[in-house]
């Protein structure tokens, strides 16, 4: 599920909201390295990054721009590298509408929650799809807990490992925005109770573009491995907060 093995043509065509989010964010990425290299007076992450200052001063919209804006290369780069990875199944798994829906509620929930948490630090910045990010995250432990059916037990592992590596490096890397990254988990995890009870089991689409004609595969729980690891993304997290925070 996690695999990508389709061709431009057949991603573009299966994940139109994934391409449409992937082309926007590198679009406005590369405006905003344009700009610095030309000298230019307009700037993408002055514009839209989620400044507190800003915000208080009324220019609501910079909590739904900063999910689409990045600081550097790497930011984008491994950004866009997890959209590529993750977001594809769950659009293909509850639909595109609804997955445009999930993101993007996902992603500006993150970034409003994160300013009334920051909000005595005027001027705390973020950017960046992390949140939406870890929402994605968020939404297949969901899955993996509450709807069995439609996830393949060896994906339920690899989304808790993924899960607990992010987990560390969300609590000790540095520059790291933590709140937007668990907010964004949290809602993901809590939104999956909303636009997940109409999932269906991810099917991966022919190089044409079209559904394969397969039948979903059913599987039974992750198992006491996937309950190991679940209960290991809990340990980061309480040591990670202790030792950032004590």
């Amino acid at each position: 599920m996690f695999s990508r093995t389709e061709n431009l043509q057949t991603f573009t065509r299966s994940y139109p909201v994934v391409s449409l989010f992937i082309l926007i964010q590198v679009a406005l990425f590369v405006i905003e390295q344009l700009g610095a290299l030309l000298n230019l007076t307009f700037s993408p992450l002055s514009a839209g990054a989620a400044i507190n200052l800003l915000i208080g001063q009324g220019e609501w919209w910079r909590v739904v721009t900063a999910t689409f804006l990045h600081y550097d290369f790497w930011h984008i780069a491994f950004n866009t590298f997890a959209l590529v990875i993750f977001a594809p199944p769950l659009e293909r798994m509850i639909g595109h509408a609804r997955f445009a829906a999930f993101y993007l509620l996902v992603g500006t929930l993150a970034n409003i929650l994160t300013y009334f948490t920051k909000i005595n630090e005027p001027f705390y910045g973020q950017a960046g799809a992390s949140g939406a990010i870890l929402g994605l995250l968020g939404f297949y432990v969901y899955l993996s807990r509450f709807k069995r059916t439609v996830i393949l037990a060896d994906d339920t592992r690899l989304v808790y490992i993924f899960t607990a590596v992010t987990a560390v490096f969300t609590l000790l890397g540095s520059n790291v925005a933590v709140f937007g990254h668990l907010y964004g988990f949290v809602l993901g995890f809590l939104f999956g109770f909303v636009f997940g009870n109409r999932a269906v089991p991810f099917t991966r689409p022919f190089q044409t573009g079209r559904r394969s004609s397969g039948g979903p595969v059913f599987v039974s729980g992750s198992g006491q491995l996937g309950r190991i690891f679940f209960y290991i993304i809990i340990a980061f997290a309480v040591l990670g907060l202790f030792f950032r925070y004590l």
